[in-house]
């Protein structure tokens, strides 16, 4: 039997390794995976947040570290292809954000992932609509935090729809968006339609527009934004790139990198 101190480790190396494979993870998920209980789940990430692992968020725990902190005999076997898939569609966004710029970041899954890698980028401005994605920014960053129908202040959602933030004060330089699809007519489509009336006003006024796509979702309902001459910037999961890649051809888009789990295509100037 493995002394107690080398089975510890292995367990919080063990963790450290799930966290960093699918961004986030909830303390109930780490218990039923690893068989202990929750408070010792808790004593684990509570280390491992010190160590600069990871950090702590409600219910669970979210991935920030650099890769290749993590050893490498970590010997639990999971899918992770869907949790890197992820955090490289959110980590592609990092490279088109600059210090200083103020980003209007829509709802969604993913976006939601690119969360924590803002911490590396100084001085945003961030503007949105979701209140647990707004909390989840104060945590990460020490970014402007801009929250439509509120204001936040020192950690507190403080509802005032009384006060209606005018966003034409504001110059984005970024709208990040999550779709849903991109339909045959070339249509931007979307989730969620009550956030259809301010992505169509923000899709106007951003200086550039990134669209993260994991997947083409199936709605009987399409709830377009726009068109796809109107976004600058495409990210696709490779599961997407097969339904999208010669309609983004046809667009003026043009391929521009690729890796294990994502594409990037950009708009062609003049389009």
């Amino acid at each position: 039997m493995a002394k107690a101190s080398s089975t510890l480790l292995k367990r919080r190396l063990d963790i450290a390794k799930i966290v960093r494979q699918n961004g986030e993870v909830k303390v109930d998920e780490l218990s039923d995976l690893l068989k202990v209980s929750h408070v010792t789940i808790r004593q684990d990430l509570s280390y491992l947040e010190q160590q600069g692992y990871l950090k702590r968020s409600f219910g669970g725990a979210i991935y920030i570290s650099p890769e290749g902190l993590v050893h490498n005999s970590i010997s639990i076997n999971l899918s992770n292809t869907k949790g890197n898939c992820y955090i490289d569609l959110a980590k592609a966004c990092l490279s088109y954000i600059n210090d200083g710029d103020t980003i209007f970041l829509g709802h969604g899954f993913l976006t939601r992932k690119l969360i924590p890698f803002l911490h590396e980028k100084k001085s945003l401005r961030i503007i949105m609509n979701d209140i647990k994605n707004a909390l989840l920014m104060q945590e990460f960053s020490d970014s402007e935090v801009i929250l439509i129908g509120g204001l936040l202040c020192e950690g507190k959602i403080i509802k005032n729809y009384n006060e209606t933030i005018n966003l034409n004060n504001y110059s984005i330089s970024h709208f990040i968006i999550e779709l849903a699809a991109i339909n045959e007519d070339n249509e931007l489509i979307i989730d969620d339609s009550g956030q259809k009336e301010i992505y169509q006003q923000i899709l106007k006024k951003s200086k550039h527009t990134i669209g993260l796509l994991l997947d083409r979702s199936l709605h009987k309902d399409n709830h377009s934004i726009g068109k796809l001459k109107n976004i600058d910037v495409t990210i696709l999961s490779k599961a997407a790139v097969s339904e999208y890649h010669h309609q983004l051809l046809n667009s003026n888009f043009k391929q521009i990198s690729t890796n294990k789990y994502c594409m990037i295509y950009h708009k062609l100037l003049g389009t």
